[in-house]
């Protein structure tokens, strides 16, 4: 009996069918871009004598079975699942069963066998895992033959090696893992008690391990190292490091002394650079005044640079902003320099803004923001007619600085779009990862479809990646479509790069909430690019990537129904939430987009700090440029545009900057 796998392409794209017991695959004639694609051979598998829901139930089953470790009865049924897209997971949980009672070589065999699908990265850990736990080191060797990345599994390694009599190369890795400013993974906890036992482990290895937790301000392993000290002479420069941690003013003391040993040295530097962090001017004044003479030269410009950063907000002294400047002018610190003509910018200094771009490279200074405010620097220097030449050169770019220059100018700003031309020929030979997607996505096995999605994209040329781009987007895998059309560099394709995703829920709670849709859809193309199941490190969750701290803010404000974080997985709920939660935001910036998106990222009372230092002294652009937050002043400025994607591909009309966020003074 033929039975058809729901589709999710609507009508168009590839359908997988199964006919006579056997999977084929059938792609109908598909729409893209104007042009009919052709269609795809049909291609056989194994046969079976299950329909495709037998198929899933005996899938669901054999889950089961694997959840007990009864593998003996999932291998029994195996060959009914043949067929089915998803039985290699099956294979691969089966192999994880008892693994580190597999010899190397069937592990090695596996990966290689399943090298197309993204499990294959990951079988190494848990066979290493389990080794270790059995303590079959030498099996561990026979299998890891070089160093690994992984801090964890290092110490396995090395412990390995230990265990085996190559105990030279054990102390050896035991001290490369020692020296770190953080802790180290537990699994190193047995090779460093052996390594302290040799005489290759001195007390000097613990004071340049406390050097490197004070770098990284680890004060609770500089204590805890204190204490693994043995001689008394040691234990007092430990000591020394110790209180300049807790009150790096005693490095005065400290550079009293007469002579001072190395490590002294290095003690007074770090102190220096922690007081800096408090008392810059303070650390300045020992700078400008000569009194650092104990540091090297390449100590005192390392030192130097750190407290000029610090001193970048600071306009105190003459003397200080002079020698400040001077050592970001001649530091080739880029992010400094940038932070730096940001000041400028800021402060409406425009005749040195020319001045400190010129201090970046070449190549940075061609970037379409410099040259923005080039241009805009000139127009207010004076110097209009070169001005307008830089910033008329900019209204052909794709950027933000593109349609800031043209709005500026006061010109069309002009879209200049491609298109692609389908060719299934070079997808062909993915089709089977293609047909495990689908069914992934049927089966709301949504991490897994992203996994396998990340996984095929890399093993592939960018050309087969736009039309896998192509593919996605006729089959609604929105998501899956935008990865795909940024990692084969299609900018100019608006249509694959910006979805109308969810469209008909963004226009409910939009107009709902007395929001602009448009504002909603760029929002969730920045949050998530269309991801409903994105999770973010931080906890952000879904299309428009809420946190559950502020769906519950806004189901009780609002008198929403929300219960539990899950619940943001769902479309529908996460942009009643959002959208709610946007709205709340442009109210309380009197409809102001470019504050309300900014207050989105990085919450309201940022921005009300940051309102209040410019203190209503800032134009628009201004105010956008001088967002201290890196990834704040690139998420304004992406959605921003992303409306005026959205916009054009939609034939809305809209401002770019409406009246209220031109006018306003920030």
């Amino acid at each position: 009996m033929a039975r058809m796998l729901k589709s999710r392409f609507r009508g168009v794209g590839p359908i997988i069918s199964l006919m006579n017991g056997s999977w084929r695959r059938v792609i109908l004639p598909m729409v893209l871009g104007g042009f009919i694609g052709s269609c795809f051979a049909p291609r056989s598998f194994a046969q079976s004598d299950l329909t495709l829901a037998q198929q899933r139930q005996l899938y669901e089953r054999a889950q089961l079975w694997l959840d007990q470790k009864e593998v003996k009865k999932y291998h029994r049924i195996r060959d009914q699942l043949l067929d089915y897209p998803l039985t290699p997971y099956l294979d691969y949980r089966s192999i994880l069963v008892n693994i580190g009672d597999k010899p190397p070589l069937v592990i090695k065999n596996f990966i290689d066998s399943h090298r197309h699908f993204p499990f294959a990265g990951r079988i190494s850990a848990p066979y290493l895992d389990a080794l270790a736990q059995q303590k079959k080191w030498s099996v561990l060797l026979t299998y890891q033959k070089s160093i690994p990345k992984q801090e964890k599994y290092r110490c396995y390694y090395y412990t390995a090696m230990w265990h085996t009599g190559r105990k030279n190369q054990a102390y050896q890795g035991a001290e490369s893992l020692w020296l770190s400013g953080d802790s180290v993974d537990d699994a190193c906890d047995f090779l460093f008690s052996q390594w302290r036992k040799t005489r290759f482990f001195t007390d000097q290895q613990v004071i340049d391990r406390m050097f490197l937790a004070f770098e990284q301000r680890n004060f609770s392993l500089m204590k805890y190292l204190n204490r693994q000290l043995k001689t008394d002479q040691v234990h007092v420069q430990a000591q020394r490091l110790l209180d300049v941690y807790r009150h790096p003013k005693r490095v005065l003391t400290l550079m009293s002394e007469d002579a001072l040993s190395a490590d002294d040295s290095k003690t007074v530097l770090l102190g220096l650079k922690k007081w800096a962090a408090a008392k810059p001017m303070v650390v300045y004044s020992l700078l400008a005044q000569h009194q650092l003479t104990l540091l090297t030269a390449e100590e005192q410009n390392h030192l130097a640079l750190y407290v000029a950063r610090q001193l970048l907000d600071e306009q105190s002294a003459s003397g200080m902003t002079e020698w400040r400047d001077q050592v970001i002018a001649t530091s080739g610190d880029v992010p400094l320099i940038e932070q730096r003509i940001r000041q400028a910018i800021r402060r409406g200094d425009w005749h040195h803004i020319h001045r400190w771009i010129g201090y970046l490279p070449e190549s940075q200074q061609q970037l379409p923001k410099w040259q923005f405010w080039l241009g805009r620097s000139e127009i207010e220097s004076g110097n209009e007619a070169e001005g307008i030449n830089k910033l008329a050169a900019l209204t052909e770019l794709r950027s933000f600085y593109g349609v800031a220059a043209s709005k500026i100018l006061q010109q069309p700003f002009v879209y200049r779009t491609s298109t692609l031309n389908y060719n299934s020929d070079l997808i062909e030979p993915y089709q089977k990862a293609l047909i495990r997607i689908e069914e992934l996505i049927e089966r709301e096995k949504i991490v897994a479809s992203k996994s396998e999605w990340r996984w095929l994209l890399r093993r592939v040329s960018v050309e087969e990646r736009a039309m896998l781009a192509r593919y996605a987007a006729t089959a609604h895998w929105y998501h899956l479509a935008v990865v795909a059309s940024i990692q084969a560099k299609l900018w100019a394709n608006l249509d694959l790069r910006f979805p109308r995703a969810y469209l008909k829920w963004f226009e409910f709670f939009g107009n709902k909430n007395n929001v602009d849709p448009i504002s909603l859809m760029s929002l969730a193309r920045q949050e998530s690019a269309m991801d409903i199941a994105a999770h973010s490190p931080v906890g952000a969750k879904g299309l428009m990537q809420i946190m559950p701290s502020t769906a519950r803010h806004v189901a009780k404000k609002y008198r929403l129904q929300y219960h539990r974080a899950s619940e943001l997985f769902n479309v529908e709920k996460n942009i009643e939430l959002g959208s709610q939660y946007l709205h709340e935001l442009l109210t309380r910036y009197d409809g102001n987009r470019v504050l309300a998106f900014a207050a989105y990222n990085a919450g309201p009372y940022r921005v009300d700090q940051w309102l209040k230092a410019s203190d209503g002294e800032l134009d628009v652009y201004r105010f956008i440029e001088s967002i201290p937050f890196y990834e704040t002043r690139g998420y304004v400025q992406n959605v921003l545009m992303f409306e005026n994607y959205y916009r054009y591909l939609m034939g809305v009309k809209g401002d770019f900057l409406q009246h209220i966020e031109v006018e306003t003074k920030y």
